[in-house]
């Protein structure tokens, strides 16, 4: 996957914890999206500074995956949630292999 579509991954995923009222990842999504448009190369160090950036707001207990959609209808709920779980999950995969 090229750096441009995990930072629209990344854009999305803001997008819907925004969308949630929830803005305490802001500063490592950002952070990590700078870094990936800086150095979109998969081999360099920034890109193993954005994956770590990732992992430690994903894989630690800070509610990173407690945020879920809780709009008000029961399919459109399903459906947002299962967008967002693949977004993480997809996410996840790409920065857990750098």
């Amino acid at each position: 996957m090229q750096a441009f579509e995990i930072v629209g991954l990344l854009t999305d995923l803001k997008a819907i914890y925004h969308n949630e009222k929830c803005n305490d990842f802001d500063g490592g999504i950002d952070a990590t999206v700078q870094i990936l448009k800086e150095n979109p190369a998969s081999n360099s160090d920034e890109w193993d500074q954005a994956a770590s950036i990732y992992r430690t707001m994903a894989g630690s207990k800070s509610g990173f995956s407690d945020v879920y959609v809780a709009g008000d209808d029961a399919e459109q709920r399903v459906a947002a949630n299962a967008r967002l779980d693949s977004i993480r999950e997809m996410l996840w995969r790409i920065f857990t292999r750098a």
